[in-house]
């Protein structure tokens, strides 16, 4: 699903605290998530993203145990 972010002066997350960098899905043109910076919207995206990816993996392989 392709996202945008955009800045809606005014706009409340359910709390009711601030959050005027809204997540909008492009496909349905509703509000899927809003946050307090931008940067904050970002990182939502690809961590939504990501999820529908199959998540996030770190590209490292876990060490092997030594034998005692």
């Amino acid at each position: 699903m392709p996202y945008r972010v955009e800045y809606k002066e005014g706009y409340q997350n359910s709390k009711g605290e601030p959050a005027p960098w809204v997540i909008i899905n492009e496909d349905r043109n509703e509000i899927v998530g809003s946050s307090a910076t931008r940067s904050m919207a970002e990182a939502s995206v690809r961590a939504r993203l990501a999820a529908e990816h199959g998540g996030f993996r770190s590209g490292r392989r876990p060490r092997a145990r030594a034998v005692r």
